[in-house]
């Protein structure tokens, strides 16, 4: 080969007139990338990155369905309820037919007629879905057990906020008429029944109520949350069962929901009402009595420690607590050892509470990474 020859003027030319690429324009994040990165942030429990994150995703696309609600999802759990309204709001403005999910946190956020109102109007947005979907499939029987949660959360809401309208109870018997219609399979729907049966002072039929919503989970794998109630359901079944007097499954459940999360305030308070209940028993020694008293009395100074490092709300629970220790106190007095250990707050919980010390968000720049 002889040697290389410069550029010809043909091919200089055509170097000339090629654009140069706009790195600012190829360097900025698109809608999926902004969505997936505020997702993952959210997985990983960090909100105020995420938030960062889908203003991004908000300002390329004001009208994005799925950035909103994402939003609000995210203003929701760190406490900003209402910015969080106003983005479940715009939702609706965008799509009001369709998008259930809107509707569910706007009935959880919102009280009383108006909450019912939205759950209705998410109700009706998933029986549009439903009517597109195949019948039997796995979707449709999703669907189908959330339109069942969304009529168990208007009964409740008769048996509370509004009990006292005309037709609460009327309310109660429909929607729980259109819950189990729609999902027999759902344990919430019978749970919740069992709590109506009370309020009509119908002890037995909420015990069958409760025994058909127990056997709808009580064979699953226990260790496959998806398979069994939430949480915060079991501890509102633990609650009917002390109320039919049950203590003995009562407390098999919680010993469970213990396995799953000994930080809950409610679940130390139950445990210490349980063995409070057990105390008053007859048939049993005076040994006995004192052992179960002592036994209530750590419950409740656990849970009185977990609420004040939570910023628990519910001041009505923490303050029966106090006043059954109070109460314990007065038969079985404490010992020095009884001091020191209602001093000490379980080392799980003490950890944490030093590792949120430790966390610092000086991070204002996150970074989106870019696939292809």
């Amino acid at each position: 080969m002889g040697p290389r020859r410069g550029k010809t003027v043909r091919s200089i030319k055509k170097t000339k007139v090629l654009k140069k690429p706009d790195v600012s324009e190829k360097s900025k994040p698109t809608m999926d990338q902004l969505l997936t990165k505020t997702q993952e942030l959210m997985d990983d429990n960090n909100y105020e990155d995420a938030l960062k994150v889908i203003v991004q995703a908000i300002n390329l696309d004001e009208r994005n369905l799925k950035a909103l609600l994402l939003a609000a999802v995210i203003q929701l759990e760190s406490g900003d309820v209402e910015p969080a309204i106003n983005c479940l709001l715009r939702c609706v403005e965008i799509s009001p037919d369709r998008g259930f999910e809107k509707y569910m946190y706007l009935g959880q956020f919102t009280v009383e007629l108006e909450s019912v109102r939205y759950y209705q109007l998410g109700v009706d947005a998933l029986q549009r879905d439903l009517e597109e979907i195949p019948k039997n499939s796995e979707h449709a029987v999703a669907l189908r057990r959330k339109v069942a949660e969304a009529y168990v959360a208007m009964t409740e809401i008769f048996l509370t906020d509004c009990c006292f309208e005309t037709n609460a109870e009327e309310k109660c018997e429909e929607y729980l008429k259109l819950g189990a219609a729609v999902d027999p399979n759902c344990p919430e729907v019978y749970q919740t029944m069992a709590s109506v049966r009370l309020s009509q002072d119908r002890p037995d039929d909420a015990r069958e109520c409760l025994t058909k919503s127990m056997a709808l989970w009580s064979d699953k794998d226990q260790n496959d949350l998806t398979q069994i109630p939430s949480y915060d359901n079991r501890l509102g079944l633990v609650r009917l069962l002390l109320e039919l007097d049950n203590k003995d499954q009562a407390l098999g459940i919680l010993e469970r929901l213990q396995k799953e999360d000994d930080e809950s305030v409610d679940l130390w308070y139950l445990y210490g009402w349980t063995y409070h209940l057990l105390s008053e028993e007859t048939g049993q020694s005076p040994e006995d009595k004192i052992e179960v008293l002592i036994s209530a009395r750590e419950c409740f100074g656990l849970a009185i420690k977990l609420a004040d490092m939570q910023d628990f709300e519910n001041d009505g629970l923490i303050g029966h607590a106090r006043e059954l220790i109070a109460s314990i106190n007065s038969t079985v007095p404490l010992s020095a050892d009884d001091d020191e250990e209602q001093d000490n707050v379980s080392p799980n919980a003490e950890a944490q509470e030093e590792g949120w010390e430790d966390i610092s968000s000086d991070t204002d720049d996150i970074d989106v990474e870019m696939k292809s």
